[in-house]
C-alpha cells in the first residue's frame, strides 16, 4: 500500500514538473518575443528621433537665436537687441496703424494685422499677415539705430489668392 501511494506521489510531482517546464519554456519564449518586438520599436524610435533632429536643426539654421554668426554680428554693433525685442516691436505696428505702410494690401480695405513673425539673421525677417479672409507673407528688412529704435523696411510681398 505505501508503495503505490509512493508511485502515485513521484508520478503526481513527475506531472507537475512536465507541466512547470513546458509552461515556463512558453512564458520564455513568449517574453523573448516581446523583447525582440520592444527592441524594434526603440530602434525605430531611435531612427525616428534622430531625423526629427535633423530636420529641427535644419529648420532652424535661418534663426537669429540658433545662428552664431548673426549673434556675433550684433554682438559687434554694441546693440541690446534680440529676436524678441523685433517681433514686439513689429507686432507694436498693428496697434500704432503704422503696420499699414508695411502691408501694401491695406489700401485695398480691410484692415490687416501682423500674425506670426521669424526672425532670420540680424537685417531681415519674415511675417504673416491676414484680414480674416485674405492671407500674406512680408519679407521685411530692419534695422536698429544707436538709440535702439527698430525701423522697418517692406522688401518684398506675397497675397495668396484663396478662391
Amino acid at each position: 500500500m505505501k508503495k503505490n501511494i509512493f508511485i502515485y506521489l513521484f508520478s503526481f510531482v513527475g506531472l507537475i514538473l512536465i507541466f512547470q517546464i513546458v509552461n515556463s519554456n512558453k512564458i520564455m519564449l513568449d517574453q523573448q518575443r516581446r523583447l525582440e518586438n520592444k527592441q524594434e520599436r526603440i530602434n525605430d524610435l531611435k531612427a525616428s528621433l534622430k531625423e526629427e533632429k535633423r530636420s529641427f536643426f535644419e529648420s532652424t539654421y535661418f534663426s537669429l537665436e540658433t545662428n552664431s554668426n548673426s549673434i556675433k554680428e550684433l554682438d559687434l554693433t554694441k546693440l541690446n537687441i534680440d529676436s524678441k525685442t523685433i517681433k514686439e516691436a513689429l507686432l507694436e505696428t498693428n496697434k500704432s496703424g503704422t503696420n499699414q505702410n508695411l502691408i501694401p494690401y491695406s489700401k485695398k480695405g480691410g484692415k490687416f494685422l501682423i500674425n506670426k513673425i521669424h526672425v532670420i539673421n540680424q537685417k531681415w525677417l519674415i511675417a504673416d499677415f491676414s484680414d480674416g479672409t485674405n492671407w500674406g507673407e512680408l519679407f521685411i528688412e530692419f534695422s536698429v539705430n544707436d538709440k535702439n529704435e527698430i525701423s522697418f523696411k517692406l522688401l518684398d510681398h506675397f497675397m495668396y489668392s484663396f478662391k
